[in-house]
């Protein structure tokens, strides 16, 4: 009993005993009001259910994501309102509806209805992001009122969804490689390898073809391994992406969040183009993904969808490096083979990385430094008075609204 009907049961047997009417009508008046709130708190919220169901949980920033809000009734009992705070990380977008401040410190997605007993109502939202990264919808908190309007009972559920917001991509102009075999232009599509000349395993990535794993050696290994040939052809393409767009330590620089996306948007696209000319290509940067290792790689490969995991790893590396760019420099000298193309996408002066260009150069790699920052025909012009492959890049607009990714010869 809450201390609001004890004080009305002690108001109702004192007006009896001093014989005074009002107090004996008021003191049922409230007991009753108070009952009645006794019997919501305890049965509101029994059999509703909360529904939240997205379309998909990836898309690209720019495109939304369907969303449909369920709620129902389950039971006799009427409900004057019901309240769904629903949770939704910084950055969340809903078309339909502004976000309210929510009991955790971050946005929520608020709902009310009035529901009759067994009452099923549906609602369609369309969920975007603010800029591309990953977002949670959840959890949820429930809230229902009275047959008089009162709050009764609040409960929290924990209904949790996730969704990713890849980079835009834009089109790419010059990006296409001018690859030469026996003096004469390559093919577009073709093997980047010659199957005839064996030269050793490596760690079997997704999208390798069942064909090439190398079954003695993986039994022997104890973990999937697959062939690996000379390249007959160099098709083999890893995107190094330097996260900083200024030099000094990751954790005292202040970077511009417009300046970064425009970074990511560079590489997206890249990655795009490069998967249009069937090219086997992946990506390696020095940036937190909500992983244990400090850097990001997606191994090389032309399997199918392999731009979609690209995409996937730039959506949610985060805006700030976690690591300084040489120690990723290191990381690709371990793990290119002969013969790969290093595109290194920066947005500052290459040339404080000269030596570890040539030591990539000395191992077999060809390095090409795409040059994308706010001086990036000044960056491309001094990385090659060092004797570096560079050309500047520049989208035609903010990267909300570029149309294009125009890459110099």
């Amino acid at each position: 009993m809450s201390g609001l009907a004890l004080a009305a049961v002690l108001l109702v047997l004192a007006g009896a005993f001093a014989g005074v009417p009002i107090a004996v009508v008021l003191g049922i008046v409230v007991l009753l009001l108070e009952t009645i709130r006794a019997v919501w708190a305890r049965y509101g919220l029994r059999g509703v259910t909360y529904r939240r169901t997205l379309a998909g949980d990836r898309t690209t920033w720019g495109d939304e994501i369907p969303m449909t809000v369920e709620v129902w009734n389950q039971k006799r009992l009427p409900l004057a309102w019901l309240r769904a705070d629903d949770d939704a990380t910084f950055g969340v977008v809903v078309r339909e509806r502004e976000l309210v401040d929510g009991s955790r410190g971050s946005g929520a997605l608020r709902n009310v209805w009035t529901l009759a007993p067994f009452e099923r109502v549906t609602r369609t939202y369309h969920v975007s992001g603010e800029r591309r990264g990953v977002y949670d919808m959840g959890p949820v908190d429930l809230a229902v009122g009275d047959l008089f309007a009162r709050q009764a009972a609040v409960e929290e559920r924990n209904d949790r969804a996730r969704f990713i917001v890849r980079p835009r991509t834009v089109g790419t102009t010059g990006i296409e490689r001018p690859d030469q075999w026996g003096g004469t232009e390559r093919s577009k599509a073709g093997l980047a390898e010659d199957p005839s000349r064996f030269a050793g395993v490596r760690p079997y990535a997704p999208g390798d073809p069942l064909r090439r794993i190398h079954h003695r050696a993986s039994a022997r290994l104890g973990t999937p391994v697959t062939k690996r040939f000379e390249p007959s052809r160099d098709r083999e393409v890893l995107i190094v992406l330097d996260v900083q767009t200024a030099h000094g330590p990751a954790w005292e620089i202040a970077y511009d969040t417009d300046e970064v996306e425009a970074l990511y948007v560079v590489a997206a696209s890249i990655a795009r183009a490069l998967a249009g000319e069937k090219a086997a290509f992946g990506l390696a940067a020095a940036g937190f993904t909500g992983a244990e290792t400090r850097f990001a790689t997606v191994p090389i490969s032309s399997s199918g969808g392999q731009a979609e995991r690209v995409l996937d790893l730039l959506a949610r590396l985060s805006t700030h490096a976690s690591a300084p760019f040489e120690r990723l420099l290191a990381l690709v000298r371990r793990i290119a083979r002969p013969g790969t193309t290093l595109l290194v996408v920066t947005a500052r002066d290459p040339t404080p990385f000269a030596g570890w260009f040539r030591r990539l150069e000395a191992g077999g790699c060809r390095v090409v430094i795409i040059a994308c920052g706010r001086d990036a025909v000044g960056d491309a012009a001094r990385a090659r008075s060092a004797g570096f492959s560079a050309r500047p890049a520049r989208l035609n607009g903010p990267w909300q609204t570029a149309s294009v990714l125009e890459v110099a010869s």
